[in-house]
């Protein structure tokens, strides 16, 4: 093959294929001559069967001539007398095991192919194409046992060193096909990476996803998002075939109200509680858990405290006189669960106040109880000076939930995304959430009922709150609609219509409006649904001034 190796790659195979078929020629001959000897005797070519194949014609009177000597036996006769209706069945076949009549009429047609060759067949420019071919040369000539074997077999063996060659070539950089070539593989290598990766990749329907939290600090949030931006594909393949993305922004809520107005209004698709009372708002709201937060903290519970040298000893010991020191009025630990405790007692309060200062307080002798969150396993160690008063069952944790506004398609990728996120993306440092089972807040829901009710009891005179709860008052519930809404000075005037046609004039300060109802303007709390607490005796009076945010449930 060396003489050949020079040579153009379509000149080249030509040649080739050329030198295989002589070689079939040489092997076949002295095979068809011996077995049509055995068949017809030693004029065979002079049988009437075979004078029909043979290129000569009959006489002028429709005699066939006899021959006196065989004729030349090219590779197209051969292959005809081989696979021809009369001599395949019974004379042929029986002598080629293994091998089909469809082989031998391929052999045909490359013969053909070869003899008609223009220069362009595209059988000659693929060394692929032609490996089949002398595949069947092999296994014929193995069957008949002609001595061409070894040429055919070299012959193939050149084709396929030419392949790789080419290949090498190829791959190398050493041909003009190295470019195109390489381009393809890494259209194709990149198009499998993405196909792979969308087809692993959880796919949601919609195209925004709202992450809502009522944790202001929405930094620590940040990794989630972008995991999830990452993570999420779009359910149409078209659609992230075009490289669309699904657009996740997470949002976060000036207050409690503000969040669970949200939650009622399914604003949000998912939200990460960071608050037990925002998780039961939106248990409440139909949002389903998925997950908890905080996974890694033990169990909390309210904690009333105060000084060590205190005569305070428990609850029974608050009076009007004592002064308490809470946290805002949307607070479990520092308000709603608290102010349970303290049921049917009378006090001095300070509200809004964070953990340290309420510590600071009861400490500085500012305050004679406290409020705050915390084990009471470990809290003497972790405040020393202070000691427990009172304390309430554990409190149910905050819950991971999905949306109830999401399809089916979209709730269970979502989930999986979300649960599967890496630990630095959900865990203690970051978004802080994992599996668990929902909690129950039946009766964490009676805790802050009861918070919200006894609120309606706060008188604010300076310098702070007092909690009276005299049992020959009441609390009246009044519901119905905003009829009106104005600004008066620094507070808020709002006209209440009732189911059964009554008025009322509520009077509230503006800022604890804000804490309760989302709105730009007044003007667009005007036709909402509303309920309000207050004690019975006020209702007598107009307009009704409302103290706390509790007092008032406006609907988004």
């Amino acid at each position: 093959m060396s003489e050949l190796d020079g040579l153009p790659q379509q000149e080249w195979l030509t040649l080739t294929v050329i030198q295989a078929l002589d070689a079939l020629r040489d092997g076949l001959r002295p095979f068809v001559v011996q077995v049509l000897e055995e068949k017809e005797g030693p004029h065979w070519f002079n049988h009437p069967r075979v004078q029909r194949m043979l290129p000569a014609p009959p006489d002028q009177e429709g005699e066939v001539q006899c021959a006196t000597e065989a004729p030349a036996l090219d590779l197209a006769l051969l292959l005809k007398l081989i696979g021809s209706d009369c001599y395949w069945y019974r004379t042929f076949r029986p002598r080629l095991p293994g091998i089909s009549r469809w082989q031998i009429d391929s052999l045909r047609e490359l013969r053909n192919r070869v003899a008609h060759n223009d220069g362009s067949d595209p059988l000659f420019i693929k060394a692929a194409l032609l490996l089949p071919y002398l595949n069947t040369m092999e296994q014929v000539l193995q069957v008949v046992g002609g001595d061409q074997l070894d040429a055919i077999a070299r012959l193939r063996a050149g084709l396929e060193r030419r392949r790789r060659q080419l290949f090498r070539a190829i791959a190398l950089g050493r041909s003009r096909w190295s470019f195109p070539f390489w381009l393809a593989v890494a259209a194709v290598s990149g198009g499998c990476l993405w196909l792979f990766d969308y087809l692993g990749s959880p796919h949601v329907d919609q195209r925004t996803v709202v992450i809502g939290t009522p944790d202001r600090r929405l930094e620590r949030y940040l990794p989630l998002e972008q995991h999830l931006e990452g993570r999420l594909r779009p359910s149409q393949f078209l659609r992230a075939l075009r490289g669309e993305k699904i657009d996740v922004r997470i949002e976060g809520a000036r207050s409690y109200p503000e969040a669970v107005a949200h939650l009622r209004a399914r604003r949000w698709d998912v939200l990460l509680g960071f608050s037990p009372v925002v998780s039961m708002e939106a248990v409440q709201a139909g949002y389903r858990p998925i997950g908890r937060m905080f996974p890694q903290d033990p169990e909390y519970r309210a904690i009333l405290f105060t000084r060590q040298d205190s005569p305070l000893r428990g609850l029974q010991d608050i009076n009007a006189a004592t002064r308490l020191a809470l946290g805002d009025f949307f607070s479990a630990t520092k308000y709603y669960v608290p102010m349970s405790l303290l049921r049917g007692r009378s006090a001095r309060i300070t509200l809004n106040l964070s953990t340290a200062e309420i510590a600071e307080q009861v400490r500085s002798g500012s305050a004679d109880v406290g409020a705050m969150a915390g084990n009471p396993l470990r809290f003497e160690k972790l405040n020393p000076g202070l000691k427990i008063m009172a304390s309430s069952p554990p409190l149910p944790q905050s819950i991971v939930a999905l949306s109830p506004s999401l399809s089916d398609l979209d709730r269970d990728p979502l989930q999986r995304a979300l649960l599967n996120a890496p630990p630095s993306v959900r865990g203690k440092s970051a978004a802080n959430f994992g599996p668990g089972a929902a909690p129950d807040y039946r009766l964490f829901a009676r805790q802050v009922a009861e918070g919200k009710a006894f609120s309606a009891y706060l008188r604010n005179e300076a310098p702070d709150m007092k909690l009276n709860c005299p049992t020959s008052d009441r609390i009246n519930l009044v519901e119905g609609w905003i009829n009106n809404v104005q600004a008066d000075g620094d507070r808020v005037r709002i006209q209440l219509s009732s189911a059964d046609r009554q008025s009322f004039d509520l009077l509230i300060q503006r800022a604890l409006l804000e804490q309760i109802a989302v709105f730009d303007v007044l003007n667009d709390l005007r036709g909402r649904f509303l309920k309000v607490l207050a004690l019975q005796h006020l209702w007598d009076k107009q307009p009704v001034v409302l103290e706390t945010p509790h007092q008032l449930e406006i609907s988004p």
